[in-house]
């Protein structure tokens, strides 16, 4: 699945370097180039420098920059998709940085951006993409997001095709994060010793004899009197992935979507990775930042279980977990 050349027949830069490269750019000519370089969308502003710099050296200077560009032949599955789509592609390659998945942009010959194709590289990958699938038949059935240009398969292997997107990307304003949040809100209400998300998880944790975290789990619930909505829960709601559109931010990146998820777990992940990662808060500094950002009376105990979901999925994909498991302990002292 993870050996597919995913290459047109342009001429390539590969960024931030050669040997560990996050995207594979066409720069082909000014107005490939351009639109190539929406595909790099770094977040730090050091990398925001690094980009701007690299992007007006192969804007304006693209005959120099020619000169360190790296030449790529057609692969099979280009010209796969040229048949399916009916013309002619120019491709430029996202890496993902879990190589779960690689992200295609599609140009046309005359610089149209088609769409933007994700496409799995392995099992952690398979599963990203058929929950990213099922959550753009039932998202856009909502009007939450446009429906999806395709879902087809190559080699048995599946993979999806979006519509592209125009606007910025970055932190979203509380209000606006409410509004999208609340459209994902279901009408079922429970305790948390009911709440089908809550009973999943100890079902995980008990599969995994994740025996300690399990009786975490019981102890919170046990002691719980708050009563939580059914979401639809995004999975991985964070500033990157929002797009603002006019005076709309639209979420996407739905490859961690469950359908029957926890209210507060979405806009618990936000704060937490804008602290943990734009921030650099750790410890009870961390703590602090969310329970401000996130005021319910449970906070400590949902930020816990929150933990704990991150933990199971960390384990699942092979990423480490040694922040969460720090962060429960420094819960455990306040």
């Amino acid at each position: 699945m993870n050996d597919i050349n995913f290459f047109s027949k342009n001429k390539y830069i590969l960024l931030p370097t050669k040997n560990n490269p996050k995207v594979a750019l066409s720069i082909d000519n000014f107005s490939i180039t351009k639109n190539a370089f929406k595909l790099y969308n770094p977040f730090s502003p050091k990398a925001k420098f690094f980009k701007r710099v690299v992007m007006f050296f192969y804007l304006y200077f693209n005959l120099l920059g020619s000169m360190f560009a790296t030449k790529k032949a057609k692969s099979q599955f280009v010209e796969y998709l040229e048949t399916l789509l009916g013309q002619h592609l120019v491709v430029s390659i996202y890496y993902a940085t879990i190589n779960d998945k690689v992200v295609l942009q599609l140009q046309s010959l005359d610089a149209k951006v088609i769409g933007y194709l994700k496409y799995p590289l392995n099992e952690i990958g398979l599963k990203h993409i058929n929950n990213e699938i099922e959550a753009y038949e039932l998202f856009s059935s909502l009007k939450i997001v446009e429906p999806y240009i395709l879902a087809e398969s190559y080699n048995n292997v599946p993979f999806l095709l979006l519509k592209e997107l125009n606007g910025e990307i970055g932190l979203v304003e509380k209000n606006y994060l409410n509004i999208v949040l609340e459209k994902l809100k279901r009408e079922n209400t429970y305790r948390l010793a009911d709440h089908p998300r809550i009973l999943e998880m100890q079902k995980v944790l008990l599969e995994n004899k994740m025996l300690e975290h399990q009786t975490k789990v019981e102890k919170i619930v046990a002691n719980s009197k708050g009563e939580y909505k059914l979401v639809y829960e995004h999975g991985d709601f964070t500033p990157w992935n929002f797009v603002k559109v006019e005076e709309n931010y639209i979420p996407f990146d739905f490859e961690y979507f469950v359908e029957n998820g926890l209210e507060y777990f979405d806009i618990i992940k936000y704060y937490y990775q804008v602290g943990k990662l734009l921030e650099f808060k750790v410890d009870e500094e961390l703590v602090s930042f969310i329970s401000d950002n996130v005021n319910i009376q449970e906070i400590k105990e949902l930020l816990e279980l929150f933990l704990i979901k991150e933990i199971l999925s960390g384990k699942e994909e092979g990423e480490p977990i040694e922040f969460e498991i720090n962060m429960i302990k420094v819960l455990a002292k306040i």
